[in-house]
Parts: C-alpha cells; structure tokens; sequence
C-alpha cells in the first residue's frame, strides 16, 4: 500500500512538473488567442516556449515619468532631463492660455480689418486679411487642441499620484518558436517583450526586442 501511494506521489509531482506554469500558460493563452484570429490553432504550430522571464514590475511612478516626459515634449522636441524634472502642468498650460487669448485678439482683429477692406470695395486687401484672419485661426485651433491633450495628461498625471507604488503591469522577456503557416510552416524563433495587465492574470500587449 506504501508503495502504490509513494507511486501515486510521484506520478503527481512529474504531472505538475511538465505541466506550465502560471507566465507560461499566460503566454499559450496569448498566441493562441492570436493564432484563432488568423484561423489556426497553436498546438497545430509546434509551439513551444523556450524562456519567460521577469524584466521588471511597472509602478505608477514609472508612469508619472512618462507623462512628464511628453508634457516637456510640447515645449522642446527634445527637452532636457531638468526640464522634465521641474516642469509644471500649470506652467504649459498658462502659456497655451495666454496664446489662445493673443490669437483671439488677432482673430477680431483681422476680421475688422476684413469688413473695413469689403466696405472701401479693396478685394486685394480683402484676400490678404482673410488669409490672415484664417491663418491666426488654425493656430488657435491647433493651441485650444494641444490644451485640451495637456489637461487630459494632467488628469492622468493626478490619479497616478494617488499611489505612485502601485503595480500597473509586469513586464516579460520572452523566447518561443513555432511553425510560420505563411512561410510554409518554416519553424521560426522569436524574442519578444510582454507585458501583463495590473492584475498580472495575462498578457496584453508584446513588442518586439530591440537589437543593439
């Protein structure tokens, strides 16, 4: 009976060995829901998974740097780490603010200069202020629109805040390789990031590696 039961154990324990684990069931589930999209199944690709591993967890914090990041964007292409650092939400969207106000000035400006030209009957001076007048228009359009993006960032921005600890998502250095159905079933072998929702149950989105 000791025996039988010691056998038992074994065959248990070899069973959960070959069996996946939790990031590798993440990433069969993943492939395959992308295989079923082109009509295939994955165990009929030789999928197989050769490395998963954890690069990092992804915090708030992490995020909240991004966003600044892209905030310091608005104003310089390619701004320095100590714009980014100081930078204010408040500050951009003063000077958008102050802009979209000139631009309205300029706008009722234009449009004066337009209805003056119509009454004296000078079309030359009509076109022109027009033009002008549309000009002005597109920027304070293009300023109102970049405002609009600034504040979203900055909603954004607040709620991370809130807890800058917290894990968003993990992410995940992954090898596998499979058959190609589009190259003839040429087995290939990829190397992939993934990353994982912020429950950390699957995987959501994969890019490839960036070769050096």
């Amino acid at each position: 009976m000791k025996k039988v039961t010691l056998l038992l154990i074994i065959e248990t324990i070899l069973i959960v060995s070959c069996g996946k684990n939790k990031e590798e069931q993440m990433l069969y589930d993943y492939q395959q829901k992308n295989a079923k999209v082109l009509n295939f199944d994955l165990d009929d690709l030789d999928f197989k998974i050769i490395s998963v591993e954890k690069v990092a967890d992804i915090k708030s914090s992490d995020s909240m740097k991004v966003l600044k990041q892209k905030l310091a964007v608005y104003l310089k292409r390619e701004p320095k780490q100590t714009l980014i650092d100081t930078l204010s939400f408040k500050h951009v969207k003063d000077i958008l603010d102050k802009l979209i106000t000139q631009q309205d000035t300029l706008y009722k400006g234009y449009q004066k200069l337009v209805l003056s030209a119509i009454r004296r009957g000078d079309i030359s001076s009509e076109y022109k202020y027009k033009s002008e007048r549309k000009k002005i228009m597109k920027e304070k359009l293009s300023n109102q629109k970049t405002l609009v993006e600034i504040e979203n960032l900055e909603k954004l921005y607040t709620q991370l805040a809130v807890n800058p600890d917290s894990i968003l998502a993990s992410k995940f250095r992954v090898k596998y390789s499979q058959k190609n159905p589009l190259l003839g079933n040429a087995k290939q072998t990829f190397e992939k990031i993934f990353y994982t929702n912020s429950q950390q149950t699957e995987f959501v989105k994969s890019e490839s590696v960036e070769k050096d």
